[in-house]
C-alpha cells in the first residue's frame, strides 16, 4: 500500500504508538507571519481535512506511508517522498506547525511503510521499513537520536520469504511487535504478528497467524486492555474500506473480522488506512485515524486524512469531519462548530470578482461535501482584496481562510472599524495551494476584516473557498 494556527497544509492511528503522557506545549514561533499571538496549550487547535500539509519554510510535507512518534514532549512525523527512497522527518510540539529536520535515511531501493521505536534498554531510535519493493524484506536501520541520521543495519525474510505491508507496535510493557503481511504461501495470502527480540533488532517469535488473502496495511493500537488490528483491503494505490479484528491478548484468540463503520463512505473517506495514534491527555485518549489519500479530486485534495475515531463502548467508527478541534494538553476533541463563525452569512465585498465566482462565495454556508461549489476569485492582477462586513463592532481574534488552487503568495489579514483604516493582525509571503491559513492574533474590535493580497501565487487570481472570522 502505498492542518491550523499558522498556514496549514491538510497521526501512527492503527500504527506503531509511541506516544508518552502528553506534555506542556509551547508555542512555536510563526517565522514568516507576523502578530500571530499564541494559543493557551489548554486551548483546542483545528485540524483541517482536504487541504495539503506544509512546513516551517512554505514546502510541502511528504510522509507517505509514514508514521508518528512523541519522543520527549515532541512529535515527530515520518515518511517517505514520492519514489520512497528518501525517509524524511518534521518535528512539533502541536502537531500543527512542522519543522522539516531533512532526510534521515537514504537507501537506493523503493522502502515504505516506516515506523521509528524508542528502545529504552539500548537506548537506540530503531527504523522499520518495507525494504526493496512490494513483495518485501524487514529492513532495520537506528539512530541515537530521534532526528537521526539513521544508519542501515539489516534486512530479513519473515517467515523464509517476502513481505506486504508492515507496521509496529509498541505494548506498554516496553515490547515490540511486527504486523506484516506474508507472501510464504503466496502474494498476501496471510497476515500476522511477531514479536521482536528485547533489542528490536531481530524477529523472536511468531505469535499469530491469519490464514486471509488479500489484506494490507495492517496496524494494532490499544485502548480498554483490548488490542485492535485492521487492514485494508489490496487495492494498490486506490482508496478502501478498513476492517478490524478485537482481542485481549495479541496471541489471540482473535475476533472475526469486522469493518470499521465509516456512514456515507466505503472506502474510508478517500483514504488507505496508513495508523491510529493515541493522542494521550490528562482527561482522556484521543484515538486517531491516519490514511493516505493517494488518488485526488476536485473535493478530495490533501495527501492525508486525520480523523478521531468515535466509540460506543468498544466498537469504533469514523466519521468525517473536514474541521475538527483537538485538545492535545487534555486528550480530548469536539466538533468545529460553524456557529462560531462571525463571518457565516454576512456580507462580503472585493475588489473584483471573475464571472459568478462573487465575494458572498466565501461566506456561505458549506460542508464538506458541497464546500467546492461556490468560491470567490477576483481578477488576475495584483493587489487585490476581499472584504467581510461583521454589522457591528466585534470582538475578534481568529481568522481562517480556506484557498483554492489560484492562492495568494504574499497577503495581509487586516481589521478596521470603517472599511478606511486598516490594522495589520498577519502577513506572511508564504501562502500556498489548497491550504489552509488558520491564524489567531491579540483580540480586537472592528467591524470588516480583510484579505489584502498583494502577490499571486499562480498566474490567475486570487480565490477563496471560506473566509471565516472567529472570537475564541
Amino acid at each position: 500500500m502505498l492542518l491550523a494556527i499558522t498556514l496549514l497544509v491538510g497521526l501512527t492511528l492503527f500504527g506503531s504508538s509511541n506516544l508518552n503522557a502528553a506534555d506542556t506545549l509551547s508555542d512555536p514561533s510563526a517565522s514568516p507571519a507576523t502578530a500571530a499571538a499564541p494559543l493557551s496549550p489548554a486551548a483546542y487547535q483545528t485540524i483541517h481535512n482536504d487541504f495539503f500539509w506544509y512546513d516551517q519554510t512554505g514546502a510541502r510535507i511528504h510522509t507517505r506511508s509514514g508514521c508518528l512518534c512523541q519522543f520527549n514532549g515532541s512529535y515527530y512525523w515520518y515518511g517517505g517522498t514520492s519514489r520512497f527512497r528518501d525517509q524524511t522527518c518534521y518535528t512539533s510540539t502541536d502537531l500543527i506547525h512542522w519543522t522539516y529536520k531533512g532526510v534521515v535515511l537514504h537507501v537506493d531501493v523503493e522502502a515504505n511503510r516506516i515506523d521509528v521505536l524508542y528502545n529504552e534498554s539500548t537506548k537506540q531510535y530503531v527504523m522499520f521499513l518495507k525494504y526493496d519493493g512490494n513483495g518485501a524484506f524487514l529492513g532495520i536501520a537506528t539512530s541515537p537520536t530521534p532526528d537521526g541520521p539513521f544508519t542501515f543495519k539489516s534486512k530479513t525474510l519473515v517467515d523464509g520469504a517476502r513481505v506486504g505491508d508492515t507496521s509496529m507496535f509498541k505494548d506498554s510493557d516496553g515490547k515490540a511487535y511486527l504486523a506484516y503481511v506474508s507472501w510464504a504461501t503466496g502474494v498476501n495470502r496471510q497476515h500476522g504478528i511477531y514479536l521482536m527480540s528485547p533489542d528490536y533488532l531481530t524477529l523472536d517469535k511468531r505469535i499469530f497467524l491469519w490464514d486471509i488473502r488479500s489484506r494490507e496495511a495492517p496496524h494494532i493500537f490499544k485502548r480498554n486492555d483490548i488490542y485492535y488490528y485492521g487492514t485494508s483491503k489490496t487495492a494498490g494505490i486506490q482508496s478502501s474500506g478498513t476492517s478490524y479484528y478485537t482481542a485481549t491478548n495479541l496471541a489471540g484468540p482473535w475476533s472475526a473480522a469486522k469493518p470499521l463503520p465509516t456512514p456515507d463512505s466505503n472506502n474510508s473517506w478517500d483514504s488507505q488506512v496508513d495508523f491510529v495514534f493515541p493522542i494521550q491527555g490528562t482527561q482522556g485518549t484521543v484515538y486517531m485515524y491516519a490514511g493516505d489519500r493517494w488518488i485526488k479530486n476536485q473535493g478530495r485534495q490533501g495527501d492525508y486524512v486525520w480523523l478521531p475515531l468515535e466509540f460506543d463502548g468498544d466498537v469504533p467508527s469514523l466519521n468525517y469531519y473536514q474541521d475538527w478541534d483537538l485538545n492535545l494538553s487534555a486528550g480530548t476533541w469536539r466538533k468545529f462548530d460553524s456557529s462560531r463563525n462571525l463571518a457565516l452569512g454576512k456580507t462580503a465585498t472585493a475588489s473584483s470578482v471573475n464571472e459568478t465566482n462573487v465575494a458572498n462565495n466565501a461566506t456561505d454556508s458549506t460542508t464538506y461535501l458541497n464546500y467546492t461549489n461556490t468560491r470567490w476569485e477576483s481578477e488576475p492582477s495584483d493587489p487585490q482584496w476581499i472584504m467581510v462586513d461583521l454589522g457591528a463592532q466585534t470582538e475578534v481574534n481568529r481568522v481562517i481562510l480556506k484557498w483554492h488552487r489560484n492562492y495568494a503568495k504574499e497577503f495581509k489579514i487586516q481589521v478596521s472599524n470603517d472599511a478606511t483604516s486598516w490594522t495589520d493582525v498577519y502577513n506572511t509571503s508564504q501562502g500556498t495551494s489548497y491550504s489552509v491559513t488558520d491564524v489567531a492574533f491579540q483580540t480586537t474590535s472592528a467591524r470588516y476584516v480583510r484579505m489584502y493580497g498583494t502577490q499571486r501565487g499562480t498566474q490567475n487570481g486570487y480565490s477563496l473557498f471560506d473566509f471565516m472570522v472567529l472570537k475564541d
